[in-house]
């Protein structure tokens, strides 16, 4: 009998994953809009929702009590919690547009947190309002300058002020080295007010990263705002005895100011670009094997589950399979889309698909053959592990990414997937 449930429970789980390889195709090939892809992604996270609270927690529930899904809830969703975020370092976040954004959209808020850091402690700013100042941080570029590179000479025409993020920049005058600066440190910044050629040579000592402030977007900003033009023009005025008497700006000053700034960055929108998406790509590595790895995290809940409940009720819970099966099929079509556009062939994504959808196959049969005939409390502990992780998964992956881009229609998709899945169950049983 038990070769029978878990034959059954092997075919029960490669139905439920099989949508994985088909979405896939559908996605590479029909490239669905954003909000087509999102309607299907809210419809299966209803389905899903179905799947967890009535298949799932209310059946363990009525065997085992609260206790044991409560603790096995908890478990899952922090061990959820844990291992994604792991394999979010990897490019696992590349598998949801809406994880994509959330991740880049966090990373370049905290690159704006930290070049207000720098800007805090620089003189001639650290009087001007932070929150015009907060319109310059957008325009900011990132430059790398190779060991012994010039960064400009003497009697340049001074076309940007600098802030160091990292290594080592040497101002000299001729043949004497006048200053050193390391990360934190800023020059420069006289070229954002005056007309004047530069006064000294900067040269990059080892490889160095700095942030450029281009005098033009800066006078483009002043033109556009005209309390900030007012407080440059009152600079200008004292800036001699400013900065004659402050070389540095007070402890005290400078965390006011930033913290200032960084209240105002928080109304400023930082959604990355596709130039954005593809360098983290590349930088990621192999974003293919990332996604692989996150949607496995995704559907390994899932399979135990189903190998559980077919050996539990020794046939095919149709409305379980429904479920899963129409939560995978957006969540492939949406992930190809990005894989596609990060260049990799579409044998190679339905073959990553296929191979989930066997190891799903593989895992619902290990579920019925290993869990099938443990106590009903570790059954309850078991479920509730399996649900709390789909649960965090759900919220965190799909519903972000249907809502993302599907605004209006994500509560209306989720509620039907949640009929549809209910359907299923009614006509089934």
């Amino acid at each position: 009998m038990a070769l029978d449930v878990g034959s059954l429970a092997l075919f029960v789980g490669f139905l439920s994953a099989v949508s994985l390889p088909i979405g896939s195709v559908v996605g590479f090939t029909l490239r669905p809009r954003a909000k087509i892809t999102s309607a299907l992604m809210a419809f299966g996270g209803g389905a899903l929702l179905f799947a967890l609270t009535l298949e799932i927690i209310a059946h363990s529930f009525h065997i085992v009590g609260f206790w044991p899904v409560a603790s096995g809830c908890i478990i899952g969703g922090i061990l959820y919690e844990f291992l994604n975020h792991g394999l979010n370092g990897l490019g696992a976040f590349f598998r949801k547009g809406a994880t994509v954004i959330r991740r880049l959209r966090n990373l370049k808020m905290k690159k704006a947190e930290q070049i207000l850091e720098h800007l805090s402690h620089v003189p001639l700013l650290e009087s001007l309002p932070p929150e015009e100042i907060v319109k310059l941080v957008p325009r900011i570029e990132e430059r790398v300058f190779a060991e012994n590179t010039y960064i400009f000479r003497e009697n340049e025409p001074a076309w940007a002020f600098y802030i160091i993020d990292s290594g080592t920049v040497e101002i000299t005058k001729g043949d004497m080295v006048i200053a050193k600066g390391r990360a934190g440190d800023t020059f420069g910044e006289m070229a954002l007010l005056t007309d004047e050629p530069r006064v000294a040579t900067a040269i990059a000592r080892g490889k160095s990263v700095l942030f450029r402030i281009s005098k033009k977007d800066f006078n483009e900003l002043l033109m556009d705002t005209p309390a900030l033009k007012q407080a440059v023009e009152a600079l200008l005025v004292k800036r001699d005895a400013d900065l004659a008497k402050q070389s540095v700006v007070p402890a005290k000053t400078a965390r006011k100011w930033r913290e200032q700034a960084v209240s105002s960055l928080e109304s400023k929108n930082f959604l990355p670009t596709a130039l954005d998406i593809n360098k983290a790509a590349k930088a990621s590595g192999h974003v293919s094997f990332g996604i692989w790895l996150g949607i496995l995290l995704d559907g390994i809940p899932e399979s135990f589950v189903i190998g559980i409940v077919v050996a539990e009720i020794k046939s095919v819970p149709w409305a379980l399979i429904a479920a899963v099966f129409l939560a995978n099929f957006p969540e492939a079509m949406s992930s190809s889309v990005v894989m596609i556009s990060q260049e990799y062939s579409r044998m190679k994504i339905i073959l990553m698909w296929s191979s989930i959808t066997i190891i799903t196959a593989l895992g619902a049969f290990l579920g019925s053959i290993f869990l099938g005939g443990v106590s009903a409390a570790a059954i309850g502990i078991i479920e509730g592990v399996a649900a709390g992780a789909m649960l965090t998964m759900i919220s965190e992956t799909m519903l972000p990414e249907a809502f993302e881009q599907g605004g209006a229609v994500v509560g209306l998709s989720t509620l039907a997937g949640f009929l549809a899945a209910l359907l299923v169950k009614s006509i089934t049983q």
